[in-house]
C-alpha cells in the first residue's frame, strides 16, 4: 500500500500544471456553440427580437440579489408594524368623527414591555424565590 502510494507522489504529472492554467480563446478546450452576441445585421427581426429578449432576461437574472431584496422586505415589514404600533398606542386622532386616545395603561405598559421592567415592581420578589442573602456587612446571626 505504502509503496504505491510513495511512488504514485514521486511521479511527475502528465502535463505540467503551468502550460494548462492560463486559458485564453485560442487554447479554451470549451468551445462555444454559438457566437455571441450574434450580428444583428444577418439575423432576421423575428430572431432579433428572440436575441434581445434573451438578453434582457440574462441581465435581469444576473443583476437579481436575493439577499438584497429579502432585506428590504424585512425592513418594509419592521416599518409598517412600527407605524401601526405607534398609531394605535401613542397617537391622539380623530377616528370617523370620534376621537381616539389609547388609555394611559396601554402607554404605560407598553412603555414598561407590559411589565417587565416596570420601575414600580423593580425590586419585588417573586413569591417562590428563595429568600435573599443577607447584606454582607452584617454578621449571621449564630
Amino acid at each position: 500500500m505504502f509503496p504505491t502510494l510513495f511512488r504514485r507522489m514521486a511521479a511527475s504529472a502528465k502535463e505540467p500544471l503551468l502550460r494548462r492554467a492560463p486559458l485564453s480563446v485560442v487554447n479554451n478546450p470549451y468551445k462555444a456553440r454559438k457566437v455571441w452576441p450574434p450580428n444583428f445585421k444577418e439575423l432576421t427581426v423575428q430572431q432579433q427580437l428572440r436575441f434581445e429578449k434573451k438578453y434582457k432576461r440574462r441581465i435581469m437574472l444576473a443583476s437579481r440579489s436575493p439577499r438584497w431584496e429579502k432585506g428590504v422586505k424585512l425592513a418594509q415589514l419592521i416599518t409598517i408594524v412600527a407605524a401601526l404600533v405607534w398609531i394605535l398606542f401613542y397617537s391622539e386622532f380623530e377616528w370617523w368623527g370620534q376621537k381616539y386616545k389609547p388609555s394611559e395603561e396601554i402607554r404605560r405598559k407598553t412603555n414598561y414591555l407590559f411589565g417587565v421592567v416596570d420601575p414600580e415592581k423593580r425590586y419585588e420578589r417573586r413569591k417562590d424565590a428563595p429568600p435573599p442573602p443577607p447584606p454582607k456587612g452584617e454578621e449571621e446571626s449564630k
